[in-house]
Parts: structure tokens; C-alpha cells; sequence
């Protein structure tokens, strides 16, 4: 009895996966069609809000599994659970790890449920420190590489993050794991929307559009609708991200995805801003606030109403707000948030001309070398801080630092930091009297600025020529 145990995991944890890989599971007509009846699992998480765990590998595993009366496997039963409670999920994964340290489906799981819970600085060491085994079944690998180039783009490292997404959804597209499938194509959208590659990024995401209607998954339409309003942000068009995100606010109002509303207002007030309608803009990061149901919805909600403060010339109120994000961001332990919101306090301390507090938030932030982020990038901190020693006639400083904080932006291809910093280098040639210099560089400036069609920089660098 034992042996054919042994027998059946073995045709559970290996043959089977490698079955469905190549095709041979789709042969067996009975067991494909066996498991799409026996799969409720997307009927639970169709009404349920942002965020959501599904993983068809395990629904398939799990279903052959009662098929053939062995007993369950602990990262399934996990899974299963991840499915109603992440939390729970995690405190369970947490002791399993502790005694498999070396399993390989539980670390990547781990990974994937810090991703979902925003845990961003476990799931980066996680994935940092995971290694696939040379023998290993095609949806780990899958599974693996989709979460590296999430890591990845979490990092800015748009080249890794965009070929290890392409062979997590070849794949995917494999296997036939129509879930991941679309959840790859919307990672790949964020890769192509953040690298201003706007056109492939749509594409992506009507891909994954079709996927989630299909499954009838309406918080994952919801926010794929989202990031339609996200990328035509990135090209300026509010008026067309208005109507996305407007049509994203309709399906979470209907379905009642709070959660993910609260994402949306978000959004919807950062147009809002961009478009300097602060008061309409604090009227949606207020709501957003008091419909979060997430620490990161909270933290971003209040550091954009610190910025309407800054705007308004509200320092203090500016700097309490920051304040408040700045303990939110520290809550969850998320370290680029962290340094997001002391990079705004360093901004509000530069408005009012306390240049003393500002430069040292800055020199403390350049010390800690964080890598690059989604979020916080560190050529920032170098641009402001050489702005700090400009105002106060360090000029030999000031330079060093625009060109520190260039040499970064050129490593990333961030081309608008780019533009910045030839900009800042510009004003300093003709404060030291170089005017050939200073148009030197401004050209470059409108170069990149051209480049990324960015009408309000270009306009403003013409009329410095």
C-alpha cells in the first residue's frame, strides 16, 4: 500500500506536470474534461475584490488528487487557502518554509503571496535567492520566471524583467494556464508602459482583457481597465484616461470592489492633479483614504494630498501629511515608499527654503544606495540635493551632482530625468558665464525632450533657446 503511495505522488508532483506540459493530459479526454467540471475555484474568485490568488496548476493537481485518493499536498492545501485568506495563507506558509527551507514550490508560492500582500522587500529576497532545480516541471518554471521579471520591473531592469516575462507567457500560453496567461501579459503591459513603449503596452493589455472577460473575472477587468486610464496618463491624454478609469469606477461600483475603487480614485485624482484641478484632486485622494483597504492605497493617497499642500503653499500641512505617509509606507516595510516620502519631505523643506534639513534628508538617502525602484528612484535625490548647493553658490557641488544624478538616468534610458538634469547644467553654465555650454546642453534637453514628446518640457526649453 505504501509503495503505490509512493507510486501515485510521484504521478502527482512529476509526471503529471509534465504531462500537462506537453500535451498528453488534453489526450486523456476524461481527466481534462474531469478537472474543468470539478474546478470551482474560479467561481469563488469571481466576486471577490483586488487582491486575488488563483493558481491552475494547483486547482488541476488538487482536482486528480481527490480523483485518485492521495492525500493532499501542503503547498495545494495552502494555495487553497490562499484563494479565501492571504493572511491566513502566509502565516501557514510561513511555518511550513521553516521546515522545508529547500522546497522549491513553497518558496516560489511564498514569493507570489508577498507579491499579492505588497510585502515588497520579502518577496525581492525571496526571488533573489530561489534557484530552480536543473529537473523541474514546467509550471514552476513558468511560475518562476513570471515572478523574477516582476522583481525585476519592481527594479527598473526593463530588459531582464521583458525577456523572462516572454518565457513565462510561451509557457503559460503552453500549458494552456489561461490565468497566468493573462496575468503575464498585464506584468508585461507595466514593463512596456513604464519603459514609454505605450503602443506594445496596449496591446498587452487587450490580451489580457480578453483572458479575465472570459473568465469573468470583473476586479481583475476592473483593473485592466485601469491601466488603460494609466498608460494614456503616461502619454498625457487625461481626457481618454478619464473614460478608462471612469469605466473601471462602473464595474467596481456594480460588483461592489471597494477595495480596488479606492485604487481607481487614486487615479482618477492623480488627472486630477496632473491637470491642476487640486481641489477636485483632494476630493478623490480624501475618498480613496476613506475607502482603502490596503496600506499602499493609504500611503499613495496621502502623499498626493501632501503634494496639493505643497502646491497650495501649504508647507506645514504638506510636511504633517508626509509625515503620515512616511508611517504607513514604514508599516508595511516598504523601503522605496519609505524613501518616496522622505524624498517629498526633502521637497517641502527646499520649498521653504530650509535647505539645511533638506540636504540632510538627501545626503542620507544617496548614503543608504538603494537600487532603483518602480517608485523611488535614487537620480532624484542627486538632482534636488545639486539644486540645495546651486541656491547656495556651490556651484563646483552642484555640477557634480547634476552629472551623478545624468549618469544615472542615462544607466536607466530615463530620458525626461535626462532632459532635467542637461536643463539644471544649462542654468549653471550661464550662472558661471559658459553660454556656449549652457546651449549645449539645453539642445540636449529638447533632444530627449522631443523624444518623448513631452509638449510642456519641450515648450519650456524653447523659450530658454
Amino acid at each position: 500500500m505504501k509503495v503505490l503511495t509512493i507510486i501515485l505522488l510521484f504521478f502527482l508532483e512529476v509526471l503529471l506536470p509534465l504531462a500537462i506540459a506537453f500535451g498528453f493530459v488534453a489526450r486523456l479526454r476524461f481527466l481534462e474534461k474531469y478537472t474543468s467540471k470539478k474546478n470551482n475555484t474560479l467561481k469563488e474568485i469571481r466576486k471577490k475584490d483586488l487582491p486575488l490568488f488563483y493558481s491552475t496548476d494547483a486547482v488541476k493537481i488538487e482536482t486528480l488528487r481527490k480523483f485518485l485518493h492521495i492525500k493532499p499536498l501542503k503547498e495545494t492545501v495552502i494555495s487553497r487557502i490562499a484563494v479565501k485568506d492571504l493572511t491566513l495563507s502566509a502565516k501557514y506558509l510561513e511555518r511550513a518554509v521553516k521546515k522545508a527551507p529547500q522546497n522549491t514550490k513553497l518558496l516560489l508560492l511564498d514569493a507570489e503571496i508577498a507579491d499579492l500582500r505588497h510585502e515588497q522587500r520579502r518577496f525581492h529576497h525571496i526571488i533573489e535567492h530561489v534557484y530552480l532545480p536543473r529537473f523541474m516541471c514546467p509550471p514552476l518554471k513558468a511560475k518562476f520566471w513570471h515572478l523574477k521579471a516582476k522583481n525585476e520591473l519592481f527594479q527598473t531592469d526593463m530588459m531582464s524583467a521583458s525577456e523572462h516575462a516572454s518565457k513565462a507567457l510561451k509557457a503559460y500560453q503552453k500549458l494552456n494556464f489561461e490565468y497566468e496567461e493573462a496575468e503575464t501579459y498585464l506584468t508585461m503591459a507595466q514593463i512596456y508602459r513604464i519603459s514609454g513603449v505605450f503602443d506594445v503596452a496596449f496591446t498587452m493589455l487587450k490580451e489580457a482583457e480578453k483572458i479575465y472577460k472570459k473568465l469573468n473575472l470583473y476586479a481583475k477587468i476592473a483593473e485592466v481597465k485601469a491601466y488603460f486610464g494609466l498608460s494614456e496618463i503616461g502619454r498625457e491624454n487625461y481626457k481618454v484616461a478619464t473614460e478608462y478609469l471612469e469605466n473601471a469606477e462602473k464595474i467596481c461600483q456594480k460588483h461592489k470592489l471597494f477595495g480596488t475603487l479606492a485604487d481607481i480614485e487614486n487615479w482618477l485624482g492623480l488627472v486630477a492633479f496632473l491637470t491642476n484641478k487640486y481641489k477636485r484632486a483632494e476630493q478623490y485622494f480624501t475618498t480613496a483614504l476613506e475607502n482603502a483597504a490596503h496600506i499602499p492605497t493609504k500611503t499613495f493617497a496621502t502623499e498626493m494630498l501632501a503634494r496639493i499642500c505643497l502646491k497650495n503653499k501649504e508647507p506645514e500641512k504638506a510636511l504633517k501629511l508626509t509625515d503620515q505617509a512616511l508611517q504607513y509606507a514604514k508599516a508595511m516595510q516598504h523601503y522605496p515608499s519609505i524613501f518616496e516620502s522622505l524624498y517629498l519631505k526633502a521637497e517641502i523643506f527646499y520649498f521653504d527654503e530650509n535647505y539645511p534639513a533638506c540636504r540632510e534628508i538627501l545626503t542620507a538617502l544617496i548614503k543608504e544606495k538603494t537600487p532603483p525602484s518602480a517608485i523611488y528612484y535614487p537620480a532624484n535625490a542627486y538632482t534636488l540635493l545639486g539644486l540645495v548647493e546651486f541656491q547656495e553658490n556651490n556651484l563646483d557641488m552642484a555640477c557634480t551632482l547634476f552629472k551623478q544624478a545624468l549618469d544615472l538616468e542615462h544607466s536607466k534610458n530615463r530620458l525626461k530625468g535626462a532632459a532635467i538634469d542637461y536643463n539644471n547644467l544649462a542654468e549653471l553654465s550661464r550662472r558661471q558665464g559658459l553660454l556656449p555650454e549652457a546651449e549645449i546642453y539645453l539642445k540636449q534637453a529638447l533632444h530627449y525632450a522631443e523624444e518623448i514628446e513631452d509638449k510642456e518640457l519641450i515648450k519650456y526649453l524653447k523659450s530658454k533657446l
